[in-house]
């Protein structure tokens, strides 16, 4: 098949896929809609809310997000759960996150205080990868978190996306 006759499938395609129909087709990956999130409302705390969750699905691992120096770039999210973290480690956490471009080439922050919606870590939690102003496409953007288990729970990943909301403070 010569490539006129393929560019020529190729319109006929496009048209008919732009003409719509009654099949709705393939189901898009949902994108998290932040204008009917609530982030003012509970308050979040950091150490009550945010670190344990860090420590339990994020620094199980130095290999992960549980080394203070990083490991291979990585983040540092908490010490192991099994060990109380430190206000040098609490400050190690929001200087290594909070307002630092994102290893990959996403053009937002991991953390945009105030700014969820902006905010690399929430892409990475919720597994939107191909959502919002994201500048990498997915396989660019790496692997959803957590990378060796299943999407954190709603009620989880809104707590981060409060503490966030609510400026990311270490409270």
């Amino acid at each position: 098949m010569n490539v006129r006759k393929l560019f020529l499938i190729f319109l006929i395609a496009m048209a008919g896929a732009a003409c719509g129909g009654d099949d709705p087709g393939p189901a898009e990956t949902a994108c998290f809609d932040y204008s009917k999130f609530d982030g003012a409302t509970p308050e979040v705390s950091f150490a009550t809310d945010v670190l344990p969750v860090f420590q339990r699905s994020c620094s199980f691992s130095s290999t992960c997000h549980g080394a203070e120096a990083g490991s291979a770039g990585f983040a540092y999210l908490g010490p192991a759960v099994s060990e109380q973290a430190t206000p040098a480690q609490i400050d190690a956490i929001v200087a290594q996150n909070v307002g630092v471009p994102s290893r990959a080439p996403s053009g937002m922050p991991r953390i945009a205080a105030g700014d969820p919606a902006n905010s690399f870590l929430m892409h990475k939690l919720d597994d939107t990868l191909s959502c919002g102003d994201l500048e990498c496409t997915p396989d660019q953007c790496g692997a959803p978190m957590p990378y060796t288990g299943d999407t954190l729970p709603a009620a989880e990943r809104d707590a981060i996306r409060r503490w966030i909301q609510q400026g990311a403070k270490v409270n």
